[in-house]
């Protein structure tokens, strides 16, 4: 019982420094709260994080895709 309270004070005290002090717990815990941005691969249509998409730039514009299979694909069918 007494790990239990003690964890949960622990928390408290984590969620009250962040609110009073913005950015003091480091940049990590604020990245998490940040939405995922999802780009949509043109080739399957499949909506991938952007972060974790393979990225082409053809003509100026970037293409994202969810695999080497559909990146391949987009780059053998030239430009539109």
């Amino acid at each position: 019982m007494a790990i239990l309270a003690g964890y949960l004070a622990y928390s408290l005290f984590k969620k009250v420094r962040q609110f009073l002090q913005p950015g003091a717990s480091g940049s990590q815990e604020t990245r998490l709260n940040e939405p995922e941005v999802l780009v949509k691969d043109p080739i399957c249509g499949t909506f991938i994080p952007r972060k974790e998409a393979l990225k082409w730039r053809r003509d100026g514009q970037d293409y994202f895709f969810c695999s080497e299979g559909c990146l391949q694909r987009f780059r053998r069918s030239g430009p539109r």
